[in-house]
């Protein structure tokens, strides 16, 4: 096996080994791993069965954690903060500047995280699923539930391969059915192909066994039978679908009949996790990121076109020094008391104010807050939260149906929740409201059309239900502020344990931006520079692990 081979095996092993031990950490009701020897998990069922099951915990960990969440947010612009935690500064920079890559960056976690969090899994359920294969049988009061957790491995396979697919341009795949020796990079686009071949297993395994999996399985949700488990596979299939689109192109290409298809009956659940501790709350940090009256505001582009005043379409229009703080006079109840800019809406709160330091941009400021997640600062993040409910699969169907000229049927979801704001509803493709109170308004000061309010009242109805969703649908709907990253590179130190060169995306050279690239025998370097750069690749690995659940950071 060559050198770089050969590290990646002892990188993979060591992500999964620190993210069963980190899921060991938490006092969970599920059989807990704790880190099991390999030996000895091939043997004992009940060390199989954990760690399968607590891989879900790393997925959920990157969907609803700081990283990356924070940072795509601010990217694209659905909330705003120039503080520098969690990378939200220098992600949300106008003009736009390049991620950056290098192995020392302070805010490298941004790619980091995600990347071994996912590999993590990926390797827990890797050792799981082969030890089944290799003869392990798993029963509980005497009844064989293998086919449970073969169905659940394989759904954790297939989220986590999405999430590198989703955020990454390139990765590895990683299962049981592959020898880590032989592993290659590949484009993220073969990453995903490999996510839906686990989804099709997943289906097909649930389709043909009956079971039930235990709620602690998937954060106290509720149990799931088979299906449950294959009506939420399709529903995140559809989700996943939609969110690999990097351009307007892609999205308009994607199969809509497929989508269509995935999601044509209601899901028989929201999916959320509820938690009463410290066990399940990483959507605490991701809500700390977005909706903290001391970290962040609602970004005006969330908000703006809501407004009728003409402020937005000055507002949109001004160079980014020139993008004061404004009052949004708006008929939509979601934002404020109609036409009453300083009340509080349904959903946004008005402070009249920012914490942002003047000299990181006044682009950043905004006079309000995305409300509806307060009462979790005040219960320590405790309860349910969402991430995919049908209020979602409803703005999944108007899209596609958009897309595949049921516009009758796309309207119907539109004006749905058009009530909500106590907007009148569409009778065609036209706005209803008049020129002067239209919702919304275009940077040209026309009326948003069905397509724009569909856009609209997506980004205001399910603001921050999964990972980095508002940039996932803005980078497909061609909607980024020109300069955005397009998506993730490999995180740089992983790229010099792979003897690659760094490379980064986004800002003024485009997506495809290079970096300063590393000598090819870096692994072998001991000048000063090189090992303090190791020290620090390996340090960072462990402290982004102590970090990530820390919410009592200090703003910088």
């Amino acid at each position: 096996m060559g050198i770089h081979k050969f590290l990646l095996l002892r990188v993979l092993l060591l992500v999964g080994s620190l993210g069963v031990a980190a899921v060991g950490c938490r006092d969970l009701s599920v059989a807990n791993p704790n880190d099991p020897d390999r030996d000895r998990a091939g043997q004992t069922p009940s060390d199989v069965q954990a760690l399968i099951s607590g891989a879900f915990y790393g997925w959920y960990l990157v969907y609803h954690g700081y990283h990356p969440n924070a940072a795509l947010s601010v990217a694209a612009d659905a909330h705003s903060s120039s503080w520098m935690n969690w990378g939200m500064m220098d992600s949300s920079w106008e003009p736009r500047i390049a991620f950056n890559n290098d192995p020392t960056y302070a805010y490298r976690a941004v790619a980091e995280v995600p990347w071994m969090e996912s590999y993590a899994s990926l390797t827990s359920v890797r050792d799981g699923l082969s030890a089944i294969a290799g003869g392990v049988v798993i029963e509980e009061a005497g009844v064989d539930v293998t086919p449970r957790a073969l169905a659940f491995g394989k759904f954790v396979q297939a989220q986590s391969l999405a999430n590198i697919a989703l955020l990454f341009d390139q990765g590895f795949v990683v299962d049981e059915t592959r020898d880590p020796a032989a592993l290659e990079i590949v484009p993220a686009t073969q990453v995903w192909d490999a996510a839906l071949e686990k989804y099709s297993e997943v289906i097909e395994i649930a389709s043909n066994h009956s079971f039930t999996i235990p709620a602690e399985w998937v954060g106290f949700n509720r149990e799931w039978t088979e299906t449950d488990l294959i009506a939420f596979t399709k529903a995140y299939r559809a989700r996943h679908t939609m969110s690999m689109a990097r351009t307007r192109a892609e999205r308009d290409e994607i199969d809509w009949e497929r989508v269509l298809s995935d999601v044509s009956d209601d899901l028989p659940f929201d999916f959320g996790t509820f938690d009463d501790g410290p066990n399940w709350g990483s959507h605490g940090q991701k809500l700390q990121a977005c909706c903290s009256p001391a970290w962040a505001r609602i970004d005006y582009r969330t908000i703006g076109p809501a407004d009728v005043s003409g402020a937005w379409e000055s507002w949109i229009n001004a160079a980014p020094e020139d993008k004061v703080p404004f009052d949004v006079l708006t008929p939509d109840s979601r934002i404020t008391q109609p036409m009453q800019p300083t009340t509080d809406g349904k959903y946004i709160r008005y402070l009249g104010s920012s914490p942002f330091p003047i000299s990181r941009g006044v682009y950043h400021w905004s006079n309000y807050m995305y409300s509806e997640w307060e009462s979790y600062f005040d219960t320590g993040f405790t309860g349910y939260y969402p991430d995919l409910t049908q209020k979602e699969v409803d703005f999944i169907r108007a899209e596609a149906w958009y897309r595949t000229q049921q516009v009758d049927r796309a309207r119907e979801v539109v004006n749905k929740y058009r009530a909500n704001g106590d907007l009148p509803p569409f009778s065609g493709t036209e706005n209803p409201d008049g020129p002067e109170s239209c919702v919304p308004q275009m940077p040209d000061g026309s009326c948003g059309d069905l397509w724009e309010t569909l856009k609209y009242e997506k980004r205001i109805e399910v603001f921050h239900y999964g990972m980095a969703q508002e940039y996932f649908d803005d980078r497909g709907w061609g909607d980024l502020v020109e300069g955005t990253f397009l998506e993730l590179p490999v995180p740089g130190s992983e790229l010099l344990l792979l003897l690659m060169d760094i490379y980064s995306f986004g800002g003024a050279e485009g997506n495809g931006a290079t970096g300063e690239g590393m000598t090819p025998d870096f692994l072998v370097d001991i000048s000063p520079r090189a090992i303090s750069l190791k020290r620090l690749i390996l340090q960072s690995r462990w402290e982004i692990q102590r970090q990530r659940g820390d919410r009592s950071l200090t703003r910088h």
